[in-house]
């Protein structure tokens, strides 16, 4: 046995697993969070509603052509053009919109237990709205780099970002957007609570 078949097996059953498990939970999230009268007029239940649509979306677009990528050798990013920058896309945005409803549902909860009659008036779903449009706005706007600068490599056939001073923005990215600040938001309002 060769190191790529094990590699290839291990991707193959784990990102099964993963999907099958993700795309229960989040159904289930789904179903739960839209069908019970009371948690459709909860702001914290919204953010986590709409965090499991986008979570259902980032399995499905980029979880699964990753599996089947590494698993099967068949990956549609080195011949379509398009889909290498649907990908990437989709790859930034969906995640950032997730750990930002995350953040703002910890977020609600610190508004929803203060002692503050003004604090706990912007735990209410008619703001939870708002702010999800103006999250996926601005997600989405934050992700017009990655299709502007994604193109498949004439050397190795592979899709990536082709622009030095983007790829210099990736680290800072994943470092800060997707790791530091969700953490510290989510331990401050955590704890405030």
């Amino acid at each position: 046995m060769s190191l790529l078949y094990i590699s290839q097996q291990t991707t193959i059953y784990a990102g099964c697993s993963l999907v099958f498990i993700g795309m229960l939970g989040n159904s289930m999230n789904i179903l739960v969070f839209s069908t019970v009268p009371s948690y459709r007029t909860t702001s914290c239940t919204f953010y986590f509603l709409i965090s499991s649509i986008f979570n259902i979306a980032y399995i499905v677009i980029n979880l699964i052509s990753r599996i089947v990528s590494a698993g099967f050798g068949i990956d549609p990013t080195r011949t379509s053009l398009a889909w290498c920058k649907t990908r990437q896309f989709c790859l930034f945005t969906l995640s950032l919109i997730t750990i930002t409803c995350s953040c703002l549902a910890t977020i609600d909860q610190y508004f929803a237990s203060s002692q503050n009659v003004r604090i706990r008036r912007w735990s209410n779903i008619r703001w939870a709205r708002r702010f999800v449009v103006i999250v996926i706005i601005i997600w989405c706007i934050h992700g017009i780099p990655p299709i502007l600068y994604s193109d498949i490599s004439p050397t190795t056939k592979a899709c990536g970002n082709m622009n030095a001073r983007y790829a210099d923005y990736i680290p800072f990215y994943l470092l800060g957007l997707i790791c530091a600040i969700p953490i510290v938001v989510m331990v401050t309002f955590g704890y405030l609570t």
